[in-house]
């Protein structure tokens, strides 16, 4: 179930090529794409590695009644990225072409996001409605996540070249927000490896509450 997912996203991030631009060639922002590719290929992975071996009940348990399983952080990062990505698409699609060797800006307000989600985080948010999980199945969820990720790769691929620091996007749950695409693909990488500490921090917790039983 997991070994195919994870042979296709290593791959993925050997995709990018240096495009000529006018005369010079656009390098910096192709580098800043791939380790923006690179961290969605980690946060499969790491994915991966968190759940292999791993029981069902495990993977589906809930300790308090206000705090999710794994399956529902699983989900919870295919709702997000299934509502990002749609959006982020369309203003990849009217970017223009960079006519310079110059690195893309992530954008005030993306930053303090991004500065937010990274774990070990103490900033907490409220998940909105669109957002808040909807499987319980751990299957169901993994396949949703594992599928979600490769429409994620696809759209970081399909920027290469442009200048998607100068188009933006609205949040598509909160329409008061908007910052640059890449920005928002910079956002997403870091609320993914927000929520994948947040799954090592349950499966941790599980494993002392099953310590505890045994003894």
């Amino acid at each position: 179930m997991f070994g195919e997912a994870a042979g296709n996203t290593l791959r993925w991030s050997k995709l990018f090529d240096v495009r000529a631009v006018g005369s010079g060639m656009v390098r910096i922002s192709t580098e800043q794409l791939n380790t923006v590719l690179n961290q969605a290929d980690s946060a499969t992975l790491k994915a991966r590695d968190l759940v292999a071996g791993r029981s069902q009940s495990d993977l589906t348990t809930s300790l308090e009644s206000t705090s999710w399983s794994v399956a529902q952080c699983l989900d919870h990062l295919t709702q997000t990225t299934n509502a990002f990505v749609p959006v982020i698409s369309s203003a990849i699609a009217r970017a223009p072409r960079l006519t310079a060797n110059r690195a893309l800006r992530t954008g005030a307000l993306a930053r303090l996001f991004i500065r937010n989600l990274e774990p070990p985080y103490r900033l907490r948010f409220k998940v909105l409605t669109p957002l808040v999980p909807r499987q319980r199945d751990f299957n169901s969820a993994w396949s949703g996540f594992e599928e979600s990720q490769a429409h994620l790769a696809k759209t970081i691929r399909s920027a290469a070249g442009l200048a998607i620091d100068q188009v933006r996007v609205e949040s598509p749950v909160y329409a008061r927000l908007s910052y640059n695409v890449y920005g928002a693909l910079r956002m997403l990488t870091a609320h993914e490896h927000r929520h994948l500490w947040q799954i090592e921090q349950i499966l941790k917790a599980l494993k002392r509450v099953q310590v505890r039983s045994a003894s």
